[in-house]
């Protein structure tokens, strides 16, 4: 059953011909059949599309199998109950909580009963092009994931935590998500899949990177002050320090204390707080989050917590109480 997701349902249906539909018009799929009594059919599927990337989670209650037709992109598929099979070309997986399956995009999905899952879907091009930004030049060769790994491997779970925390942090109660914040969603969750999921290129990933000098990291620091509303992406950090995204990270890290991102987010929260002295009477925490690129009330009321010692809330009514 869908929980998650909820908010962006694209069906929810006793009819198998109505989900071919959906199927067909919405994820491209090649074929779709069902191997179980009609009566019983019942399908569900929400889709949140973050600009390159998308999240969907899907429900079968009874057994079926979906082709998809092939394109530039990877599928990863997070199993919540239930279980089935992954199979492409001659390689195949088998589908169940205890991992996560990286399929490509023309892969054969085989679901068993009561099965539900998360899948995540990377355009390729945009991982090799991170990939670049990431390790300072243009990969030899492409990308490449392992078919299965499991979920309680220290950096797979590190990868299904932020699946499962994008997928239950999206709050659309005061309306649409701004497209800054899903630009900012959408590379956090490649990246997690870069360094979470085993691939070619993992151990350069987790290798030790040339330092930069000194002057990259103030400029670095001195560019995110300046452009802190923008859509800060880890490409442009390394064109504007002239430095690999690696090379940055960890000279950010040793010299600061912390990372080029989550000085970022300390920039923003001092801005979001700023913005809460002097709000105007019908200012909200929430309006101001997402001002501030925080996509998610309650992380942000959280974070801002962590970092001022009082709820964002508190803030504003102080301020409204100093102006009565």
């Amino acid at each position: 059953m869908l929980r998650n997701l909820d908010p962006f349902t694209v069906a929810d249906t006793r009819h198998i011909d109505e989900m071919r539909g959906v199927l067909f018009d919405v994820y491209d799929v090649r074929s779709f059949d069902l191997h179980g009594d009609k009566k019983q059919f019942r399908a569900q599927a929400a889709l949140l599309n973050f600009g390159s990337s998308s999240l969907s989670q899907c429900s079968y209650e009874s057994p079926v199998s979906i082709h998809f037709r092939d394109g530039d992109y990877v599928r990863f598929q997070l199993c919540m109950t239930g279980n089935g099979r992954t199979s492409a070309g001659s390689h195949a997986a088998e589908l169940s909580p205890a991992t996560i399956v990286c399929s490509p995009a023309d892969a054969m999905l085989e679901f068993g009963p009561s099965l539900d899952q998360f899948a995540l879907r990377l355009d390729r091009t945009q991982l090799e092009r991170d990939l670049a930004g990431i390790l300072g030049a243009r990969p030899k060769e492409g990308i490449t994931f392992d078919l299965a790994a499991p979920c309680d491997a220290g950096r797979m779970q590190r990868f299904r935590d932020k699946i499962m925390h994008t997928a239950r942090g999206i709050d659309i109660t005061y309306g649409p998500i701004p497209l800054p914040l899903l630009k900012d969603m959408d590379q956090s969750i490649r990246l997690a899949a870069l360094y979470g999921m085993p691939n070619n290129y993992t151990a350069l990933l987790y290798g030790s990177a040339p330092a930069a000098a000194p002057w990259q990291v103030t400029r670095t620091e001195e560019w995110i002050d300046a452009n802190w509303t923008a859509n800060i992406t880890i490409e442009k950090l390394a064109e504007i320090s002239g430095a690999s995204v690696r090379s940055i990270f960890a000279s950010f890290k040793k010299a600061r204390g912390y990372t080029p991102m989550e000085y970022l987010k300390r920039v923003r929260l001092n801005a979001a707080r700023d913005r809460l002295r002097v709000a105007n009477p019908g200012a909200s925490v929430t309006a101001i989050a997402f001002a501030c690129h925080f996509s998610n009330p309650g992380h942000f009321a959280h974070d801002y917590q962590q970092q001022f010692g009082e709820l964002p809330s508190e803030t504003l009514h102080a301020a409204r109480a100093f102006a009565a």
